[in-house]
């Protein structure tokens, strides 16, 4: 596949940050007196903050406490950004580079808030040259929803959607793609694709790097 444009999830495909966020939380949930665990957290990979705050609610049955344990994990995050944790993924720099050269334009589209992908790309002090930004304040549904792909593909001069390429980590995001009906690839993170992912997508690589040989 030669795609005409590439739309990249952020979290767990760009940055490193699935594991940064789960510290947080983490650290969070034990300044609280809350079970949490990596694989509770794996719940909610790829989905909304909204969508987490209300399956929390429904676990926990405490609104206020999940306000807390909310208010706590974001004011964790950016020291630990900052603190040089966020880290791009193997293979993003390699990739973007084939894509610019060949002249092919990338976009970002991420279930964050502005404002904390502006963070993140400050504080990382590097041009990763996206064409466009579409983040969680640009949409009114989170993924699975296909609101956030389509609104990355709707720009000036866009291709057919078949020779466009998403590259997702999670399962929402891939259910996402294939409602926008976008190919897409699956680069997986903290989590391994279902059968579901493994069927419909372009293909399912170990990092970005593998991906970028074949797109060559």
């Amino acid at each position: 596949m030669k795609p005409e444009l590439v739309i990249f999830d952020m979290d767990g495909v760009v940055f490193d940050s699935e594991k940064v966020y789960y510290t947080a939380n983490k650290m969070a949930a034990d300044e609280l007196g809350m079970e949490y665990s990596m694989e509770y957290y794996r719940r909610f990979i790829g989905a909304g903050n909204e969508q987490m705050v209300t399956a929390m609610t429904a676990d926990f049955g405490d609104s206020k406490l999940i306000k807390k344990f909310m208010e706590r994990s974001f004011n964790l995050i950016d020291p630990l950004v900052s603190a040089g944790k966020m880290e791009l993924k193997k293979g993003f720099l390699e990739l973007t580079s084939f894509l610019q050269k060949t002249q092919t334009p990338y976009v970002l589209a991420s279930s964050n808030d502005r404002h904390q992908i502006d963070f993140y790309l400050q504080t990382l002090k590097m041009d990763l040259g996206f064409d466009l930004i579409i983040s969680a304040d640009d949409v009114k549904q989170a993924k699975p929803s296909p609101e956030i792909f389509n609104q990355a593909w709707e720009q000036p001069g866009h291709p057919a959607k078949e020779k466009t390429l998403v590259i997702e980590d999670s399962h929402n995001g891939i259910v996402a793609a294939n409602r926008a009906g976008i190919p897409v690839a699956m680069v997986p993170d903290l989590i391994q694709p279902t059968e579901y992912d493994s069927k419909n997508t372009f293909g399912v690589f170990k990092d970005l790097q593998e991906l970028n040989n074949i797109l060559k």
